[in-house]
């Protein structure tokens, strides 16, 4: 998670386009975090440091840590703990941008303290985020004061990360909160829980990334919103909200939850206190909502 909300946040800041981003979002899996990215990060080494390194590291022949222990920059357990911590996913996208030459080692250095200062999470949180911590991490961002039972709520939607995760994509990057009363949308599917909480919940995007998500889902090809893409969805939907509803029935809290429905371009009111929550999967960008009671649906 973290680089996607880091990759995020350069591009907001204008240090990288949408394309890099993506770029190099695709490249993680073959990127080794290197130990100068790593000795920044633990705040061992500045990036005057790492750059004074890479420079005698092409005038002699020794590894990074040999020259920084020789330096006396580091110690040989400063560099044992770095050693062990080269598969820290969270600095990938770090490395790759350092390698492909978009970010040098004193961008990525200051644009890392930004973040953590920029980002609004507690030390614990933003720890949880490099761990890749998705309750923590939802938790801090998510915040949905007017309904009834916020923090249920918010268990929902962790629940719900998670299980995107799970089962469809783990490169996602979520947005905050905020309260709707009137939302159009292209493609939505939605569910609607009954019993000692009327809530409802949905998913919304537009037709190709909705397909997509479908498939994912479903393991095999779609053709657009046809028929399995739609069935697919739904089982979606029954899937999650099973899973919620199978651990509220443990905490002796039994609720019914209704078939799923489908829905195109169409506007959904609320009735009671509703929330959008944005959020962007590798293939596109989706608005879950969360609301009590049951929606008002208008077609476009």
């Amino acid at each position: 998670m973290f680089s996607q909300f880091f990759g995020n946040y350069l591009r907001k800041r204008g240090f990288i386009t949408l394309a890099q981003m993506r770029e190099v979002l695709a490249l993680q899996d073959s990127v080794r975090v290197k130990l100068g990215v790593l000795a920044i990060d633990a705040g061992y080494m500045s990036a005057g440091q790492v750059e004074e390194v890479h420079n005698l590291q092409s005038k002699i022949d020794k590894r990074f840590g040999e020259i920084a222990i020789d330096l006396g920059i580091l110690d040989q357990d400063k560099l044992s703990a770095l050693l062990g911590q080269q598969n820290k996913r969270h600095l990938f996208i770090s490395q790759a941008l350092i390698d492909k030459g978009i970010m040098t080692f004193e961008t990525f250095a200051s644009c890392l303290e930004d973040y953590k200062k920029d980002s609004g999470l507690s030390e614990k949180a933003f720890e949880a985020l490099k761990a890749n911590d998705i309750d923590v991490v939802t938790q801090a961002l998510v915040h949905l004061p007017e309904l009834g039972d916020a923090k249920m709520y918010v268990d929902y939607f962790s629940l719900f990360v998670r299980n995107l995760v799970r089962f469809v994509d783990d490169h996602i990057l979520l947005e905050q909160a905020a309260k709707v009363e009137l939302e159009t949308f292209d493609c939505l599917i939605y569910q609607e829980i009954e019993g000692r909480f009327k809530f409802f919940t949905g998913v919304a995007g537009p037709e190709p990334a909705m397909a997509e998500f479908a498939s994912r889902f479903a393991k095999m090809a779609v053709s657009g919103m046809d028929e399995v893409a739609r069935d697919s969805l739904g089982e979606f939907m029954n899937v999650h909200n099973g899973l919620y509803l199978s651990k509220l029935s443990n905490e002796w809290v039994e609720l019914e939850l209704l078939p799923p429905e489908y829905k195109q371009s169409g506007s959904l009111k609320s009735v009671g206190v509703a929330y959008k929550i944005p959020f962007a999967l590798s293939f596109g960008q989706f608005d879950f909502y969360i609301g009590v009671g049951a929606p008002v649906f208008t077609h476009r």
